[in-house]
């Protein structure tokens, strides 16, 4: 019987937010990169904001990667903290639950609403979850230590974060409690990851 391989995660830029003026609404914010390596398939989760750039480089150095190494970036919800530096990604398809894209080349999948998931490799799909924007999605990866969401900002962790900006409070916790039914572990937007109690 062959030996089932699992895909391999690791944050490799830990997200932040700090808040400038929280009367005003003001805050510095980038958001978790995550790696996701599913056999040969180098999959990057967010890209978060310029400012992290010259630090996203060094760590994909350090996993041995470059930029055109990486064959997707799933985009977990179109906020600029989160896809800023896609341009660096330039051979990668670029895709969030239902549209991909590479170059200036579009696919929308519409056999994706009826499966209610995006399968990007064996181990590695894309589900909805709307609530913080009408576009938000979460990744699920089954790991060797159990099942994975990199959740973008579906949710937040210890930090002095709340979320601020919600689309639909209604859908924000129907899609928690259906992600944290489904996994073990959660990275979210801006931090590191937990393991679900």
């Amino acid at each position: 019987m062959a030996k089932t391989t699992l895909a391999a995660v690791k944050i490799i830029v830990k997200g932040y937010f700090k808040w400038l003026n929280e009367e005003r609404n003001q805050f510095k914010a980038s958001s978790t990169v995550t790696l996701i390596k599913d056999g040969s398939v180098n999959i990057l989760v967010d890209s978060g904001n310029h400012e992290i750039e010259k630090k996203l480089l060094t760590a994909l150095k350090k996993e041995g990667l470059k930029p055109s190494d990486i064959d997707y970036v799933i985009i977990t919800h179109h906020h600029a903290d989160h896809v800023a530096n896609n341009h660096l990604f330039r051979n990668a398809i670029m895709t969030d639950w239902l549209t991909s894209y590479k170059k200036d080349k579009f696919v929308v999948d519409f056999d994706i609403l009826s499966k209610k998931k995006n399968i990007i490799s064996p181990n590695v799909y894309i589900i909805p979850t709307p609530g913080h924007s009408d576009d938000a999605c979460s990744v699920i990866v089954n790991t060797a230590k159990g099942a994975v969401a990199v959740s973008g900002d579906l949710f937040v962790t210890k930090q002095v974060e709340k979320n601020i900006y919600v689309s639909d409070q209604k859908e924000y916790k129907k899609n928690a409690k259906k992600v944290l039914a489904l996994v073990d572990y959660i990275i979210p937007g801006h931090g590191v990851i937990f393991k679900v109690k």
